[in-house]
This record gives structure tokens, sequence and C-alpha cells, in this order.
């Protein structure tokens, strides 16, 4: 795996004192659980890499100081997973939905699954670790917007979609979710906890959550709400 990479560079001030810095680590030189595990570990290591490429490309673009600061919550929660594979993967598959302009690309070998790597919940509710995940089932799919009791067409999800789950969960998207509305009430899910937000307090809106239908076998990361921590 190539080192965590330059583009990390403009973190480096910030943490001077990690192994995770301005010149990268080198997996030689790695010391914390989560950067041996992302070291020895093929799926994480490429999406380590994927991440440097998507944090380097923003940059040339525009002002980076929002990704800065997504790649820093990144970094802490990393960090605080150790060596547990769901939650490191969770931190990787939220900062790259946060900073990639397309949110499927990297998802070709995610799924539930392959997140909770074989390990089944007991419960239904919905999940509250980071890399936990529940089986749920899908009680309705609609558009973002829209009256109550007005008959639904396809093209009122160009305004957005929501989806709604037996556990109470809830998911939203400002853009037309083709995985959504393939869904259908009674649909057997996947539900899975990859992010708690650091910028929101614990009881604002700031969960993001993975689910695999496992009837169309489609996988998606949203929100449980339309404003960052609910606001």
């Amino acid at each position: 795996m190539r080192k965590l990479a330059w583009s990390i560079a403009l973190l480096s001030s910030l943490f001077a004192c990690s192994a995770v810095n301005g010149a990268g680590f080198n997996c030689s030189r790695a010391k914390t659980p989560d950067e041996k595990l992302v070291c020895h570990d093929p799926l994480l290591s490429h999406l380590d890499d994927l991440f440097n490429a998507r944090y380097a490309a923003n940059k040339k673009l525009a002002s980076s100081n929002d990704d800065n600061h997504a790649a820093r919550n990144f970094l802490a929660d990393r960090r605080e997973c150790r060596d547990d594979r769901p939650c490191v993967l969770s931190a990787y598959l939220a900062i790259l939905w946060e900073i990639s302009p397309d949110k499927n690309d990297f998802m070709s070998e995610i799924s539930a699954q392959s997140l909770a790597n074989g390990q089944q919940s007991s419960t239904s509710a919905i999940p509250t670790k980071i890399g936990q995940c529940t089986m749920t089932s899908v009680t309705d799919v609609h558009p973002r917007v829209g009256a109550e009791g007005v008959p639904t067409t396809d093209q009122d999800f160009d305004s957005g979609t929501g989806i709604d789950y037996a556990n109470d969960g809830y998911q939203v998207s400002y853009f037309r979710e083709d995985a959504l509305i393939d869904s259908k009430a009674g649909d057997p899910v996947e539900m899975c906890l990859v992010e708690i937000d650091r910028d929101c307090d614990p009881d604002e809106d700031g969960h993001l959550f993975l689910v695999t239908n496992n009837r169309t076998h489609q996988t998606w990361i949203l929100p449980e709400a339309q404003h960052k921590c609910g606001r």
C-alpha cells in the first residue's frame, strides 16, 4: 500500500506528534492499531489510496477548508477504532462519501454483509456503534417533499428521496436515488452505522448509515436528516 500520502500535508501542523502527519505514514513504521490494520488489509489499503487521491484532487479545485476539517474528523474516528475492522472500514466509507462528487463509485466491493464481516446482530434496533449492523425492513419510500395524501408521480422523486424503516430509522437525499426507489415496503435490509458526526451534539441528527437491500442487493449510504446535525 502506498503511504498515507502528501494529501494530508496541510494537516501536518495539527498532527505533528502523530504517526499520521504531512509525510504520511510508512507501513514499515506503522505504530497504532488502526495504521497496522490498514497496512495489512487490501480493501482498506485501496480505500486509503482513494481517499488520498480525492483529497488531493479537491485541493486543486477549490478551497479545502471543509475537506481539511472532514479529514481531521476522519483521522480521529479511525484512531478511536483501533483494530476494529468494521469500525475502520466505516470511517473510510464515511469520509469518501463526504468528499467524493460521486457518492457511489467507491462502493463496488461494499455491502452491509462485507462491513459486518459476517457478524450477526441479535437486535433490529437502529445501530448505535460505528460499524454495527442490524436487520430491519423497509416501510415506505417517498419523495423528499410532497403533500401527504397526494398521489406520488415518478417526477416527484427529482426533488429528492426519503426512506423509512421498521425500526424507526430514516434516510434522506436531496437527489433522485434509484436504489431507494427500487425498494419496496417489506423488503428486508441490513442497516449499518458508519459515522456519528463529531460536529453534532449527541441528541442531534448526525448519523450516517449504510444500508443493503437483501432483495435487490443494492447498497447505499445516506444520512438520517436533510441538514447537518438536523439544523
